[in-house]
């Protein structure tokens, strides 16, 4: 597709992304009973939208997390997705002016290309879906942070194309009526110990030509001021991707 790009297509087989290496509860969670219809929001991506930034120190948050058929309070690291540090979902949950509790889906996994979750056979996918379908038994699902990227960093992918048979893959046999609120914020981003690609970026920013699709200017548009290892996001970074993220959706609920 692209001149002097490193070149890259779809695997045959898909890559296993074992359960076990997601963050699994523990004795610092708080486990709750959540059943009374809630919003969703699923976070999900590579590293940064997993448990690999380092983020404030946040009180008791109101906001669930789900795992497994279960709920407990949000709190970092985030259950279901792997890393050995903090999220992001905490520092949006703080600044979200809703009155009732959200239930953070958390799922993102480290070092994915977006044909690890393009492939038909995804197990990124599959683990998503599983956890999407529980929830909207009862449930109603909202927003999609969508913050991935830099794997595809400098390659002749065709983003749009495979972004759009990810979204399809996860969606399907899912009825319209059950997404018909749901809203995707997608991030620009690329940048991970490199120079940033603002041929992906369009392609991101691309995007946001569907309904019910936003585009943000983080996180490439944080430098290294902002990470703590070229790429991965400080306490300073985690903030700044909390603060416009959660202006979206504290603006988009406003419209209702």
């Amino acid at each position: 597709m692209l001149k002097k790009r490193r070149k890259t297509s779809q695997s045959k087989k898909g890559k296993k992304f074992p359960s076990r290496e997601r963050i699994q509860p523990d004795k610092n969670k708080t486990r709750v009973d959540v059943s009374s219809k809630r919003d969703i929001i699923i976070l999900f991506g590579q590293s940064n939208s997993a448990n690999s930034v380092l983020s404030n120190k946040y009180s008791s948050s109101k906001h669930f997390n789900y795992f497994n058929k279960k709920f407990y309070f949000l709190s970092n690291p985030v259950l279901g997705a792997n890393g050995d540090k903090d999220s992001v979902a905490p520092a949006i949950a703080a600044k979200l002016k809703s009155k009732k509790p959200y239930i953070f889906l958390t799922n993102g996994w480290g070092g994915t290309s977006i044909y690890d979750w393009s492939h038909p056979n995804s197990m990124l996918v599959k683990y998503v879906k599983r956890n999407l379908k529980d929830l909207l038994k009862i449930h109603r699902l909202k927003y999609l942070i969508w913050i991935q990227g830099e794997s595809d960093n400098n390659t002749d992918v065709d983003y749009i194309k495979e972004f759009n048979i990810f979204r399809n893959n996860l969606f399907s046999g899912i009825s319209n009526k059950q997404l018909q609120e749901a809203k995707w914020i997608i991030t620009q981003t690329s940048i991970c110990g490199n120079k940033r690609d603002h041929i992906l970026n369009s392609q991101q920013k691309k995007l946001a030509q569907r309904d019910r699709v936003y585009v943000t200017k983080v996180t490439d548009s944080l430098d290294i001021n902002y990470r703590f290892d070229d790429c991965h996001f400080n306490k300073f970074g985690t903030e700044e991707i909390a603060i416009e993220i959660s202006k979206i959706i504290n603006k988009l609920n406003k419209k209702k």
